[in-house]
């Protein structure tokens, strides 16, 4: 791709979350809850992985560092979306109906 000089359109996810919706695209640096939605991807990643996950390299084209590829892999804005998710939609959802302790 880089010989022929074309470039890659990234990809984005979005969600809605109290009426403003929240948009995505692999390793985002934007969202002002960056710290909380990594942090969430790593547990995740960490669990996956204790469970036997072994990431898809393949389908990383990139020309880069297979640490590097993993990065790509685990930042994919669909993954991003889904941390997102998972702090404050069930969380609000389990705050909602009680199952929080305070």
């Amino acid at each position: 791709m880089r010989d022929k000089r074309v470039k890659k359109e990234p990809g984005y996810s979005w969600i809605k979350y109290k009426g403003k919706v929240h948009v995505f695209s692999t390793d985002d640096q934007s969202s002002p809850f960056l710290g909380q939605i990594y942090a969430e991807l790593e547990k995740l990643n960490c669990e996956m992985i204790e469970e036997g996950y072994i990431p898809d390299m393949s389908s990383v084209l990139h020309d880069v560092e297979e640490s590097e590829k993993i990065k790509m892999l685990n930042h994919h804005n669909e993954k991003l979306a889904i941390a997102f998710r998972l702090i404050f939609v069930l969380f609000l959802l389990a705050y909602t109906y009680g199952l929080l302790r305070t």
